[in-house]
Formats: C-alpha cells, structure tokens, sequence
C-alpha cells in the first residue's frame, strides 16, 4: 500500500470526528494475534495483571505499534505525522484476581495532558469482546469536552476487587453506547472521549487487549513516572 493511501472512507473519518472512536476490522489476522498473545502469556505473572511497555523489549510488539495500516490510519484520521508513546496490556483473564477488574469511565488524556486531538489511542483485542467477557463501552461525542474534573485512581498495578481509571462525571447530554469488537480489529479513541470496560462475567472468555497510545508529532505530554511515556518514531 502507498504510504499516501488512506485506508478509511470519508464517512469513517467523520464518523471519528462526530463521535470520537471509530471501530476498523481485521487489522491482524487471527494468527498475528494468537502469536502475540503467546509472547504476553509469557511475561505474565502470576495474577495476570497489565503489562506495561513490553515493546521496548519485545521486536515482535513493537512491529504492532508500527504495523503500516496501523500507522496510516492513524495519520488520515489524525492529518499529520504520528508518534508512538508506550504500550499496555490487559488479560482480563478468566478465574484471575483482575478478571473483575472494571475500568471507571474516564478520558486517556487525563494522564497525558496533551493538547486537545493530539492524543489517541489504538485498542487492539485478541479475542472476542462484548460487555460479558469485560468489553469497553464509550460516551459518543464526549470527545468535544476539554479535560474534565476527576477523581484520581491508581490505575497501573492496583490491587484486585479496585478499578483504575481516573474516573469523570458524565455530563447528561452524553448517551452510554456498548461496544462489539472483533479479534484482531482496531478501536481508535480520541483522547478525550469518555469510555470504560466492564468486569469479566464469563466463566470461559478471557478479555486480552493491546493498548497502544499515540501522539501527534510534534506535541507536548506528561512522560508519566509509571507509563514512562517517550517519543517511538514509527518510520
């Protein structure tokens, strides 16, 4: 694919701007997810709580974060250069102590602090998800708000039975839609939408997802003392 070639519709690219995310299947194939998955399992500890920044030691991760369809959608929805900033990774794994875990609805520039659309996030799943297995849901629109007030939680390593997630009070005009993605597809968030998970319900259905945040080129954010956010050049 040319570098110049977007892979989005303009429909989708205003469906992102009008609602804040938007939702493109079958980025990886089943098998690129099963192998990833595999690495995951394999610096997982005993709880299977989140693993953050395994790209800076694992090629194979970090060639996600660069993956060029990745890369171009982000850069058409973005209309600029784009930078990588860390990765994150969440089991949500069945009879694990974080199974439960629950994300409070909360917006991903709460941590970072970049300036308003700079900041976005790729969600990769690797199987299945839906609200029973511990699937997202997303405030459409909520993107349009700055920065809202919110009550700072510990939202890396917390302990199991509390949920992470600077959680924000939903303004009323912002309806709660849950969210239905497929294995291997990309769910691109602005930084600013409000969104959160559910807790794992399912006796059989782990919930694993790549988080992968980006930034526009160019733009000023907090490295975070636990994220350590940095600069990925994705060329």
């Amino acid at each position: 694919m040319n570098q110049n070639e977007s892979i989005l519709t303009q429909s989708q690219i205003q469906f992102y701007h009008e609602n804040g995310y938007l939702i493109v299947e079958n980025i990886l194939s089943n098998h690129d997810c099963d192998l990833a998955l595999k690495i995951f399992e394999e610096h997982a500890n005993n709880s299977y709580s989140g693993i953050m920044n395994l790209d800076r030691k694992v090629k194979e991760i970090r060639d996600i974060m660069k993956h060029p369809e990745i890369v171009n959608l982000l850069e058409t929805l973005q209309n600029a250069e784009v930078i990588g900033l860390q990765t994150m990774f969440l089991f949500k794994r069945v009879n694990s102590p974080y199974a439960l875990q629950a994300w409070n609805p909360h917006q991903d520039n709460a941590y970072a602090q970049a300036p308003w659309g700079a900041y976005i996030t790729g969600n990769i799943p690797f199987a299945d998800q839906d609200p029973e297995n511990g699937g997202m849901y997303i405030y459409p629109g909520s993107h349009k708000e700055d920065i809202l007030p919110n009550v700072t939680v510990k939202s890396f390593h917390e302990q199991p039975g509390t949920n992470p997630g600077h959680s924000v009070k939903i303004p009323e005009k912002y309806k709660k839609v849950d969210l239905y993605l497929k294995k291997g597809s990309i769910l691109m968030l602005h930084g600013n939408v409000i969104h959160g998970s559910y807790p794992n319900l399912s006796k059989t259905r782990s919930r694993p997802m790549l988080l992968i945040p980006y930034l526009t080129k160019g733009a000023k954010f907090i490295p975070g003392n636990v994220a350590q956010r940095m600069e990925i050049p994705l060329r």
